[in-house]
């Protein structure tokens, strides 16, 4: 999986649909066409960062066992704490790569909710619907 081009193709389509005049005809179809695409690579790119964010929380996890198991007596637990600093802050990072892949992939299923929506508003109203 390419992430960074799945992640510059996302970008690209947003940007693609953010362009079009929803009041141009056929434009609404267009923009969920684009929007479609962009979707779909952004759920990729979701669940790719879940798995970083599960692995690093997992890597930190195992390190901060061994670190305690291998501690001299006294505080194992601060020097295993100790031991991990390095890892908090990638797990911090991942997750919030995690997050905001997550809010993008939803923000863009909300915003093609609202356009098919208007869709079958506008071909029920202007189209002679029931």
């Amino acid at each position: 999986m390419d992430l960074e081009k799945y992640i510059q193709d996302v970008k690209a389509f947003q940007a693609q649909a953010e362009l079009f005049d929803e009041d141009a005809p056929g434009a609404i179809q267009e923009k969920i066409k684009v929007l479609t695409k962009a979707h779909t690579l952004a759920g990729r790119v979701s669940a790719q960062m879940d798995a970083n964010y599960a692995k690093v929380y997992a890597f930190r996890k195992i390190t901060y066992a061994k670190a305690k198991d291998a501690a001299k007596p006294g505080d194992k637990a601060n020097q295993a704490e100790l031991a991990i600093i390095d890892l908090r802050m990638a797990e911090a990072q991942a997750k919030g790569l995690k997050s905001f892949w997550n809010n993008e992939f939803k923000s863009i299923a909300e915003t093609l909710y609202e356009l098919r929506l208007r869709v079958r508003v506008d071909l029920h109203t202007l189209g002679g619907g029931d």
